[in-house]
């Protein structure tokens, strides 16, 4: 999927497409929604628009301005976002210090939240700003004479962190607008920008996606079953951004369960097979290749499972049996029980402390998968087997 092409919004693309085609262009537009509702796409499909009809739609000109939109070089496409310092850029960061950042980012997904570039960036805890100089960079780049297609574009993803000297920089540039300039404010709310530029804005309103889009875009963007990806459609609520969030933790949830079911069998076997001792260090070289939050991660969700297999044991929840590979909670559940829980919840929790202060992974599930080994062939109290 091009960075042009958004998920859904057939209505909204034909009305701009429409402006495009009947040159009825503004100098300034905000486009306002919620996250993960496609801002930026529908903001460069909109200029594709643009550019199309400026250049004739079937014309090599206007298929060579589409490329060049798409893949983000136009030398007329700017760009403006939220930064800050990192650790490498130590002052007065601009967003052309982190064009580089923006362009993986936009290439893998424009559906991203603040939190997500603030991560991508590294800036910490730091709030990102539109800067006073930022602004300063904005009026110079675009008083300059376009260099093809006869317009500049300006986008200014999430306009509301402009500081209010940036703000009134840019209110003065809004004011007396160069000639060919065309400014796409897009922001989450509108409230926050200030409200001079907001006048001077036509502003766009960007609805929740349609569900049926949503689960289109998760079956051709994650090969997700029709079923499923209706589900998941449903519950994001107009978010594909949500959406794609739910689909990689089920990706994840599953993962995870398939490592644990290796790991209990493991861990079983090890008891009547040498050969197994061997696959058990294997499993751990394994786990130590993740990254330290898939590590957390499996632990954290062993830990459940540990939890549902107890429950299960003492006729408390009976819920979510199967794990496929032939696993199941009901065979599973009598080999966790009061004389065994608390140990391995204890030895599991310390692997997960021990993985977030940057212990050896290797050591550290080879550890408690030696340990595991024994708890799991602790028997329960005669009263309480089942």
């Amino acid at each position: 999927m091009t960075p042009s092409n958004p998920i859904g919004q057939k209505q909204l693309l034909q009305h701009l497409d429409d402006l495009a085609k009947n040159s009825r262009i503004a100098n300034t537009y905000m486009l306002v929604g919620q996250e993960g509702v496609g801002k930026i796409s529908i903001a460069l499909a909109f200029i594709n628009s643009i550019l199309q009809s400026a250049l004739g739609k079937e014309s090599d000109a206007a298929r060579m301005a589409t490329n060049k939109i798409n893949s983000l070089s136009h030398p007329d496409l700017h760009f403006s976002f939220p930064v800050n310092t990192n650790d490498k850029i130590k002052k007065d960061p601009v967003s052309n210090d982190f064009l580089e950042a923006w362009r993986e980012m936009l290439f893998n997904s424009t559906y991203f939240s603040l939190h997500d570039w603030y991560k991508k960036i590294r800036i910490g805890n730091k709030q990102g700003i539109i800067s006073a100089k930022e602004a300063e960079k904005i009026s110079k780049v675009m008083s300059l004479k376009p260099y093809e297609g006869g317009y500049r574009f300006m986008v200014v993803w999430m306009a509301e962190k402009m500081n209010p000297s940036a703000s009134n920089k840019l209110l003065k540039l809004l004011e007396e607008p160069p000639k060919k300039a065309v400014f796409l404010l897009l922001c989450e709310n509108e409230a926050a920008v200030l409200g001079t530029i907001r006048s001077r804005c036509q502003k766009i309103g960007v609805g929740p996606i349609a569900s049926e889009d949503i689960a289109l875009g998760l079956k051709a963007g994650f090969e997700t079953e029709k079923l499923l990806a209706e589900e998941i459609a449903k519950k994001a609520k107009g978010n594909y951004r949500a959406a794609c969030q739910l689909v990689e933790n089920q990706s994840v949830a599953e993962e995870n369960a398939g490592d644990f079911v290796s790991w209990v069998r493991l861990a079983f076997r090890v008891k009547t097979s040498k050969k197994a001792v061997g696959e058990l260090v294997s499993f751990s070289e394994t786990m130590a290749k993740k990254s330290r939050e898939d590590q957390k991660a499996f632990l954290k969700s062993s830990l459940s499972i540990f939890r549902k297999g107890l429950l299960f044991n003492y006729a408390v929840e009976r819920e979510g049996l199967g794990f496929g590979n032939g696993f199941s909670l009901e065979k599973f559940a009598p080999f966790v029980h009061e004389n065994n829980i608390v140990e391995i919840y204890d030895e599991v929790q310390t692997a997960y402390d021990n993985i977030e202060r940057n212990g050896n992974s290797k050591i550290v599930f080879l550890d408690t998968s030696i340990k595991l080994t024994r708890l799991l062939h602790i028997k329960p109290s005669d009263a309480n087997k089942n």
